[in-house]
């Protein structure tokens, strides 16, 4: 009898467990539902690319690359100006062109992304440049 008693206990408790016998309800109110999750929220969109500028006070692709601080073409900016623009006519004489202010709008595109030739957000202003060489 005694096992039959304990199995019984057991029986009890679980259901006691099970349905949460005991449990007082908040503020005298029943048993609420639980609430819901909230929905997750939509990606961003990508930044639109820039366009190529035609304002540059660059007059020749040699002025250009002098007035910046990125290497192009073989070319080093830096130091005098007038020294720098005579040093690329001199070594580089293709670059003594018409397409400053296309390679100075590229240039300033690509100072932002430690010029970087490659970059992707220059892609406008580089075939602006392009397009000027006649390429």
């Amino acid at each position: 009898m005694k096992k039959r008693q304990v199995l019984w206990a057991i029986v009890f408790g679980s259901m006691l467990a099970i349905t949460g016998c005991g449990d007082d309800p908040v503020d005298g109110g029943g048993n609420g539902t639980g609430g819901t999750g909230g929905t997750g929220g939509s990606a961003g969109s990508g930044g639109a690319g820039g366009s190529a500028g035609s304002n540059g006070t660059a007059s020749s692709s040699c002025e250009a690359i002098c007035g910046t601080t990125c290497i192009f073409g073989g070319i080093t900016p830096g130091g005098d100006f007038g020294s720098c623009v005579n040093t690329c006519e001199t070594e580089a004489p293709e670059l003594n062109d018409n397409c400053g202010p296309q390679l100075e709008s590229y240039l300033s595109c690509i100072v932002g992304d430690d010029c970087n030739i490659a970059s992707l957000d220059c892609v406008a202003q580089a075939s602006a440049y392009a397009t000027c060489q006649g390429g």
